[in-house]
């Protein structure tokens, strides 16, 4: 059965870079919000599931920019679920313009974790209801895991996540890993992002201190996060067009 739900958003003049771009951050920012409120009428939001000792967390997100928006601008965002598994629940994501233009597309993957041992839950737990969810994908298959790279970093930066960054679950929240990215690769304005995935490895606590380490090889960029005992936080996989 189809299970989707529709917000609309106004884009904001801080939403975007100083090229004019819409920030990957504030499509995830727009995405966990959406996904908020839908988790809260299918019962499985974070309330509803504390008193099972668990809370959600994304551990893969792709996007990708059809169409750039302009500042200000209405949108519609759309969220719907996939039938899930016993590990996790694959999330699909579209922003369109007001007369239907899709100009970003997006999935991702949750999984539950065990608020005490902080490990990983069995997402059978979160929900009860009709597990069929019927929907079209918005990518044709699951995003592959970004591998790590061998390579010399071309560039690297130690960033401590501040006060802000960090969500009421105590650790670094989903968007703002984006934000994290973005400003150690500070990308010109010759380079326009096409697809941004992240794949979420391990959790950042506040305090933490992180290693980003950038790889650009033409249009692809890699980047990976390093914990302060060598541990990879995070890998980012961004493909770029070229003005």
């Amino acid at each position: 059965m189809p299970i989707g739900l529709e917000r609309d958003y106004r884009l904001r003049w801080m939403d975007f870079d100083r090229y004019g771009r819409l920030k990957p951050q504030a499509i995830l920012d727009i995405f966990q919000d959406i996904a908020t409120i839908q988790a809260e009428d299918m019962g499985i939001s974070d309330k509803d599931l504390a008193p099972k000792g668990v809370f959600w967390v994304v551990t893969r997100v792709k996007i990708e920019i059809v169409k750039e928006p302009q500042y200000h601008e209405r949108v519609i965002a759309r969220t719907w679920p996939h039938t899930q598994t016993k590990l996790s629940f694959l999330r699909d994501y579209t922003i369109r313009s007001e007369s239907g233009d899709l100009l970003v597309k997006a999935t991702s993957e949750w999984v539950l974790i065990d608020a005490e041992k902080r490990s990983f839950a069995s997402a059978l737990l979160a929900y009860d209801g009709p597990k069929d969810f019927y929907e079209a994908r918005a990518f044709e298959s699951k995003p592959k895991k970004i591998k790590n790279f061998t390579e010399e970093p071309t560039n690297s930066v130690v960033l401590v996540p501040g006060y802000s960054d960090i969500d009421k679950n105590g650790h670094l929240n989903n968007a703002m890993y984006a934000r994290l990215v973005i400003d150690a690769l500070d990308p010109a304005d010759t380079r326009t992002l096409r697809t941004f995935q992240i794949d979420y490895r391990h959790e950042v606590l506040a305090g933490s201190s992180l290693a980003i380490e950038t790889l650009i090889e033409d249009e692809a960029i890699k980047t990976r996060g390093l914990l302060e005992d060598g541990q990879i936080a995070f890998m980012s996989l961004i493909e770029t067009n070229r003005a």
